[in-house]
């Protein structure tokens, strides 16, 4: 497994103009790109359609055009060198639109328009091909509606069903493409009128089609982040009964767990990208209907 340094020296960076969560975020082209997600005000739940861009090289924000529509609960990628957002929603079931940023600004994928509504899925890119994995159907809290379903697309769209995942349907999980296989940690599935945390970590081989036991975390639970590092896949933060700081490897290897490191706060549902050797994670939540305002970084 990677012998870098541990993830326990954190930044704090000018953090984004909208704290929000269930929010699309990737990395391109040595910038973040963060669109739409989730906030509170009074205790009502509004969907962000709001984009935009952080430059680590100058530490600052700067506003992107924003989405058509407010959207939360939303995979974000880069595919075919752009940022493609797909499906998501807001208070009713999850969409089908995947909606794509071009140099005048988002626009409707139709090529790669979801077969079926999605939300809370996850996203990876092996080779010239896009997977999405999991998710719900309905909206945030119909929990009955979650998923085993994979589907996978080239950029000329047509999006064909995969192996599903094995064991019970899934969301919320954590993903990374580490030696050419996809790897799927935590999560959850329904139980009963809620849900049960996951602790299995699960690798798809896309040339055979096929998923293996990889390994298995030292806690059930859901909101990790997953970020692909060498040949580890790292877990970040989550959720269990509690807002976590734990920071898990994952060797796609052997499956051998180890911590890590630690967030400099509990967070769980935010996103981290690696950016020049650096990983920073921004949104999230920080406790029950808060929101994280910050930015961090630390050195991979």
């Amino acid at each position: 497994m990677n012998s870098s340094p541990k993830l326990t020296t954190w930044q704090s960076l000018t953090p984004p103009p909208l704290p929000r969560a269930g929010t699309p975020v990737t990395a391109i082209n040595g910038t973040l790109v963060v669109a739409g997600g989730t906030y509170w005000q009074d205790n009502v739940k509004y969907f962000a359609s709001r984009a935009d861009r952080y430059d680590p090289a100058t530490d600052s924000w700067s506003a992107l055009p924003s989405l058509p529509s407010g959207l939360g609960d939303a995979p974000a990628i880069v595919f075919h060198g752009r940022v493609r957002v797909f499906g998501g929603g807001t208070s009713g079931p999850g969409g089908t639109t995947t909606w794509v940023l071009n140099d005048e600004g988002w626009s409707e994928d139709a090529a790669l328009r979801l077969p079926a509504p999605r939300r809370s899925s996850v996203a990876a890119v092996v080779g010239d091909r896009v997977f999405l994995i999991g998710g719900l159907s309905g909206n945030g809290t119909e929990f009955a509606t979650a998923t085993s379903t994979v589907w996978s697309a080239g950029r000329e769209g047509g999006w064909t069903e995969c192996a599903p995942i094995p064991g019970p349907a899934r969301f919320n999980a954590a993903v990374g493409v580490v030696g050419g296989k996809i790897l799927l940690a935590g999560g959850c599935t329904p139980d009963g009128s809620g849900v049960r945390n996951l602790d299995d970590v699960l690798a798809y081989d896309p040339v055979a089609n096929r998923w293996s036991q990889l390994g298995q975390l030292p806690l059930a639970l859901r909101g990790a982040w997953g970020v692909a590092d060498g040949d580890r896949l790292l877990v970040l933060g989550g959720y269990t009964d509690r807002f976590l700081t734990e920071i898990f490897a994952v060797s796609g290897t052997d499956g051998r767990v180890e911590l890590v490191g630690e967030l400099p706060e509990a967070l769980a549902d935010a996103r981290f990208c690696a950016v020049a050797g650096r990983i920073y994670g921004v949104t999230g939540e920080n406790g029950i209907k808060k929101r994280f305002p910050g930015l961090i970084a630390a050195a991979l």
